[in-house]
Order: structure tokens, then C-alpha cells, then sequence
């Protein structure tokens, strides 16, 4: 057993790259095992189902997990417990001290602090952020043991992650098409790699197009969103509301993210007109920009469609939505119609 590469006896892999996580977690696992693929030297649980309640069914599944953690390994010398949903192991505000999550708490603070010779932990959890944890959890794992984060932002974009995946696929692509991807299909790496899998199934060996990869993406839930905010740029009111209401309707809470990809299109198309502004040549303002040919053209003619101070307006109104479309969520749909009506209407134009 080479420990210089062997993974520590405890992992949290945490964050929103679902698909990362996965292949992490598993290579791990692979490494401990050490090319052995028996899954019964795998335990696992779920913090989700063995917390929601304190229903006696509930309190049977945190037993479970008090006497895998305690006893010894009936095949090997080697046990994996992997535990799902870790963000909700928090110190209950009890004193109970019968309490069974307030011991299940306690058994991970003291497992943290010195687990059994013969026992890896993997932690698993879907939170992004360090507070979404228990601080005393968190503090114990950061200072001893392993944390791997992978979470993605609105500006992340995986290019580079793209090239090799759709290289060892079959499927090569350019850096101007990786970025067409990340527009239609979102950076999620699991959204990402499973659209590429796809293509590679029916294209892996061909030539790849712009038109090819739109025309076989245009299903994706991403890609009305492209194509909506495409036909608000353009001012056509009727197609715009009707992505949007179909968006709303089948993805309710996700107004937050529709908002955001808005208010990405009008930063791109004000920044674009600022440089028109200063008599920047169309070339000049496409090197500027930093975004892929193809895209970088459609924003030009894009922003056209507007005055300057009228996109100026546009933003400042966008400034204004944010707080009401984050904390009253109820109304972002009217709000969003709204904002959409004045936009088509030319209504930023007169302010």
C-alpha cells in the first residue's frame, strides 16, 4: 500500500458539480479498494432520510449507523462508509442527551477526531458553502483531513473540460463551440457531460458545426433560455413572454437563475455599446469582449437594437428588480412581463 497517494482516512467532496463528486468519490473508493470491486466493502447512508424525523423508523436508521460505525469489518480488514447529504448533521438545540441526532452528532465529532484503524469515511454533500456546514465539523475536517469543492458560478466556464471530454469521445470540438455548449446547455459538468455523450453517440468522427450543435441541442431546458433572451435583444415581445411563461410554468423556483442570465445578456450588450461608443472598430470590440466569434457577432447586431443611454436605462432597472425578484418570488413572473413589455416597447428609451 503506497500511502504517499492513498487517500486520508476522511473525505468531505462537497458543492454543485454533481458529476465531479461522483467520479471523485468513486476513484477513492477504487484507490482504498485497491482494484477490488466488491461493493460490500461499502456502507451507505443517508443523513436525509436517517434526520428528517424522529419518527421510531428514523431513529432505526441512525442505530444502523451507530453499530456499522462500531464494529469491525466481517470480510476484510477494510471499511467504507460513505455518508450522503452530510450540510444537515448540525448540533440539535437540545439537552437532552437520550436525543438520537444529538448522539449521531457526537459520534461524527468523535469518528473525526480518531477513526477506527480499519475505517474511511466519505462525506458527501451537495452545500457550496463552508457556513452551510456544522462550524465544528467543518473546523475538525479543514484541520486534519481532506475537503475537495467543486461548485461552479455563473461565470465559471469548464472550456478547457469540454476539449478533453469531447476528445476522448470522438467528438472534437473548437474553444468557439465549447462556448456554444456552455450558452445552451449551462456549466453544469453533469448537464455538460451527458449532452456530449449524446452527440458523440450519432456524430463522434464528423464534422462538428455551429449549426450542427444547435440544431441537436435545441431540446435542452437551456436553450430556450438562449433563444429567449436572444429574442429580447431583438426586441420581439411575443416569442420572448413565451419561453419565459413556458420556463415559469415548468421550472417555477428557478426564476433566480432566468434572472441572472437576463442580467448576463444586458452586461455583455451594454459593454459591447460602451466600446461602439468610444469608435472602437467591430474587429477591435471583438477581441475586447473576450467571447467566441460567432457570439461576439450576434451581440454586435444585438445591440444595435438599442441607444447607449437606453441600455444604461435597461441595467439601472435590472438593479431595481434584483432585490424584489429575489425576496418577493411570488411576483418575479408579473415583474419579469413587465420588464419584458417595457423593454420590446422601447419605454427605456424616454427615461
Amino acid at each position: 500500500m503506497n500511502n504517499r497517494f492513498f487517500p486520508k482516512k476522511i473525505t468531505l467532496i462537497h458543492g454543485n458539480q454533481q458529476l465531479l463528486i461522483e467520479e471523485t468519490c468513486n476513484s477513492i473508493i477504487a484507490q482504498i479498494l485497491e482494484g477490488n470491486k466488491n461493493d460490500f466493502f461499502v456502507e451507505r447512508f443517508n443523513m436525509e432520510e436517517m434526520i428528517k424525523s424522529y419518527s421510531s423508523s428514523s431513529n432505526n436508521l441512525i442505530e444502523d449507523f451507530f453499530i456499522s460505525s462500531e464494529t469491525l469489518p466481517m470480510f476484510n480488514d477494510i471499511k467504507i462508509i460513505l455518508v450522503k447529504n452530510f450540510d444537515l448533521i448540525k448540533k440539535p438545540n437540545t439537552k437532552n442527551s437520550s436525543s438520537s441526532v444529538l448522539k449521531l452528532y457526537n459520534s461524527f465529532i468523535n469518528l473525526i477526531e480518531d477513526p477506527p484503524e480499519y475505517m474511511w469515511l466519505i462525506l458527501i454533500s451537495k452545500a457550496t458553502r463552508e457556513s452551510d456546514f456544522s462550524k465544528k465539523l467543518y473546523q475538525l475536517l479543514i484541520k486534519k483531513w481532506d475537503i475537495k469543492k467543486f461548485v461552479s458560478y455563473d461565470d465559471t466556464k469548464p472550456i478547457n473540460w469540454i476539449l478533453d471530454r469531447s476528445k476522448n469521445r470522438g467528438l472534437p470540438l473548437s474553444k468557439d463551440l465549447a462556448q456554444l455548449f456552455i450558452d445552451i446547455v449551462g456549466n453544469d459538468l453533469f448537464e455538460l457531460d451527458h449532452e456530449l455523450e449524446k452527440m458523440a453517440i450519432f456524430f463522434s468522427g464528423k464534422k462538428i458545426s455551429e449549426k450542427l450543435i444547435k440544431k441537436n441541442l435545441h431540446g435542452h431546458k437551456n436553450f430556450t433560455i438562449f433563444k429567449m433572451t436572444e429574442a429580447l435583444s431583438n426586441k420581439k415581445l411575443l416569442p420572448a413572454l413565451e419561453i419565459l411563461n413556458t420556463q415559469l410554468k415548468t421550472s417555477p423556483n428557478e426564476h433566480l437563475r432566468l434572472f441572472s442570465i437576463i442580467v448576463m445578456q444586458f452586461r455583455r450588450l451594454i459593454s459591447i455599446k460602451s466600446l461602439s461608443k468610444q469608435l472602437y472598430k467591430e474587429n477591435e470590440i471583438l477581441r475586447n469582449i473576450s467571447l467566441p466569434t460567432f457570439l461576439g457577432k450576434q451581440l454586435l447586431k444585438q445591440s444595435k437594437n438599442f441607444k447607449y443611454e437606453e441600455l444604461q436605462n435597461i441595467y439601472l432597472e435590472l438593479s431595481n428588480l434584483d432585490l424584489k425578484i429575489k425576496f418577493k418570488s411570488h411576483l418575479a413572473p408579473l415583474l419579469l412581463y413587465e420588464f419584458f413589455k417595457s423593454i420590446c416597447e422601447g419605454k427605456f428609451e424616454k427615461i
